[in-house]
């Protein structure tokens, strides 16, 4: 029974993560450049709202404590996000984006225990490096939005930029800064969005490497113990 459950468990986990990770891609390849065309009004609450459900799979496992958190974020997220979609205000946009903020970082963390706890490199571990990483982004992208709430000019963005689309254009300038790309179409001027933007540039570079060590450590460690 034990068994059973512990695989039953094991395999949510696996689609949830999957899910996420698929439903991430499409939120920011192919969702956030159709926002810019105002082209995603009903199919961004869609895609955020599996998101959400996704971590409940892969918070399946994790302390009673932190299965409760999750589940309340994820019902006061969908709340606040479909609420904020049809009736916009300021406040709601604030609450959304912190509750969205607070999802993220918590779910991140769960991915990243997974994936530095010892044992054999599997599918699930690549899929959970590249969710982490995209998580990065995403909630950077997030506190960036916070600030700007707060600042209406703490960012500087292209004079065509619709204010609808502020998370996407937030999301784009958080993948830029996060692969040290940086085209400088958008520019932080509030000293916390500098700040930020300054610690997600060093975040860049150590966690691809470090993510990469403890992947590679695991397989020789594998390999030497002879599959153990």
């Amino acid at each position: 029974m034990t068994t059973g459950r512990s695989l039953i468990g094991r395999r949510a986990r696996e689609w949830g993560l999957g899910a996420l990770l698929i439903t991430l891609a499409v939120d920011v390849f192919v969702v956030a450049p159709l926002a810019q065309g105002g082209t995603s009004h009903v199919v961004q609450p869609v895609v955020h709202s599996i998101v959400l459900v996704s971590g409940i799979v892969i918070a399946f496992r994790s302390r009673g404590i932190v299965r409760i958190l999750v589940g309340v974020l994820v019902v006061a997220g969908l709340v606040t996000h479909w609420t904020y979609h049809y009736h916009p205000t300021v406040e709601l946009g604030r609450a959304d984006t912190a509750l969205s903020l607070t999802f993220t970082a918590i779910i991140t963390a769960l991915i990243l225990l997974e994936i530095f706890r010892a044992g054999p490199i599997t599918l699930y571990r690549i899929e959970g490096a590249v969710a982490a990483y995209l998580l990065l982004a995403y909630g950077w992208a997030l506190a960036y939005q916070l600030v700007d709430l707060s600042d209406p000019v703490a960012f500087t963005f292209p004079a065509t930029a619709a204010p609808q689309t502020l998370r996407f254009r937030l999301l784009y300038f958080s993948l830029t800064t996060l692969t040290s790309v940086g085209y400088g179409d958008i520019t932080p001027l509030h000293p916390i969005a500098r700040s930020l933007a300054a610690l997600e540039g060093m975040m860049g570079q150590l966690t691809p490497v470090l993510l990469l060590a403890r992947l590679v450590s695991l397989e020789l460690y594998h390999r030497q113990h002879g599959g153990c």
